[in-house]
């Protein structure tokens, strides 16, 4: 089991699990690493104020954090502006399984569109945000008729193929927020663009800088953190986005608490759309296997978005995302007060506890012959059976369970 420690109380041998920030603002580029030296130690020092340990998996603290020692957020935030508020309230026109095979065409479109936009930015060449907008438009049109179809796909990522998928996977789920904030269709447009351009600015850095596994030197990290210079001038050299496009790429790294880069702005003064692209890109990629890294559960992810609620991001923004998406995100793999197992197939909007549920294995984790959706807000409503409930969010590739395999 976790424990959490003050990095004043780090040794050598210690296997680190987490981090008390977003491990995307840390040279840390792992969800868990083994401190190998005193250079370990003073690198997590300066970057976190408290890390969870695994003592089974490595040394044992001397003296481990309560509840009561929880520290208070590094800095004072200024009072919050409040968030676009817009009357637009959209309805799922299709279901996810009509909307599936639409969706899949528009992601495949749109990651290989998306190779050759950034490798032209590689070679030099200047991004046509005519073409950014051809890429965007398939995904929006999908995402309005049924989110839930877009956020299945997103389960189904390659890890060979991360940068392009996550790019797609921040772009589909903005869209997905932003319906659900209600912005209005030109609104969704900018901010898709904006997001599916957030990392662009990658492309210029090298690639084995990108994919080294383990802990960055110092001067590596500030290399990385480069790439927000980089996409501004990418941007700027192409010509034709627009504000909201610059602002998520200028402040996606920006933290609420004043603790992020490159111009450590914090509340207020981060625009509302570099908000979104901060918490969208940070849980895109705690939810996302890497080539040195397993993926965390979509609601472990979310769980952790929310205890750095006005610390790292806004708590209205984080609260509104985790309606979004719900406690437990389509795509999640989930174990029933029945004692079966099942994938979340997609949302009950009214009722974000009881989402529609695919069916795999039975009671005794055996699969089903075929599989059965059951919706639980129609269980619970109904007077003839008992309701079926969700009792716990399982990790990715439970007992073998991989979305793609039941792919409708």
């Amino acid at each position: 089991m976790d424990k959490r420690i003050s990095t004043a109380d780090l040794k050598v041998g210690m296997w680190v699990t987490n981090l008390d920030r977003p491990w995307l603002d840390t040279p840390f580029s792992t969800q868990a690493f083994f401190v190998a030296s005193r250079s370990d130690i003073a690198d997590l020092q300066k970057y976190c104020r408290y890390v969870y340990i695994d003592p089974a998996k490595g040394r044992a603290a001397d003296v481990y954090m309560t509840a009561l020692d929880e520290p208070e957020p590094s800095r004072p935030v200024e009072a919050e502006d409040d968030l676009p508020a817009f009357e637009i309230v959209y309805e799922d026109v299709t279901s996810v399984q009509e909307e599936l095979p639409v969706a899949e065409t528009a992601q495949q479109a749109a990651k290989t569109q998306l190779h050759e936009i950034m490798e032209e930015v590689r070679a030099g060449e200047k991004i046509n945000a005519s073409v950014v907008t051809q890429v965007v438009a398939p995904m929006l049109e999908s995402v309005l008729r049924n989110p839930d179809a877009f956020l299945w796909l997103n389960r189904l990522k390659d890890v060979d193929d991360y940068t392009y998928s996550h790019s797609v996977d921040n772009c589909t789920v903005a869209i997905a927020f932003g319906r659900h904030l209600g912005l209005p269709k030109k609104e969704l447009e900018n901010l898709a663009m904006g997001m599916l351009m957030l990392d662009v600015g990658k492309m210029r850095l090298p690639s084995e800088l990108l994919n080294k596994p383990g802990r960055l030197t110092e001067a590596e990290f500030q290399a990385v953190q480069q790439h927000v210079e980089y996409g501004l001038e990418a941007l700027e050299e192409s010509g034709g986005f627009g504000r909201d496009a610059f602002d998520i790429t200028r402040t996606h790294h920006e933290r609420h608490n004043g603790t992020g880069y490159p111009n450590q702005l914090s509340g207020n003064l981060i625009p509302v759309y570099g908000r979104v692209a901060g918490l969208i890109d940070c849980y895109s990629a705690l939810t996302s296997a890497r080539s040195y890294s397993r993926a965390m559960s979509q609601n472990k992810a979310l769980q952790k978005i929310y205890d750095w609620r006005n610390i790292y991001f806004q708590a209205e923004l984080v609260e509104e995302f985790i309606q979004c998406m719900g406690m437990y995100p389509t795509g999640s793999i989930v174990e029933m007060s029945s004692g079966e197992i099942g994938i979340v197939l997609s949302q009950n909007r009214a009722r974000r506890m009881r989402p529609k549920v695919m069916l795999v294995l039975n009671p005794k984790h055996e699969p089903y012959e075929s599989f059965m959706i059951l919706d639980l807000m129609a269980q619970f409503e109904s007077q003839e059976t008992r309701a079926l409930d969700i009792v716990k969010s399982l990790e990715p590739g439970s007992f073998g369970i991989d979305p793609a395999d039941y792919f409708l």
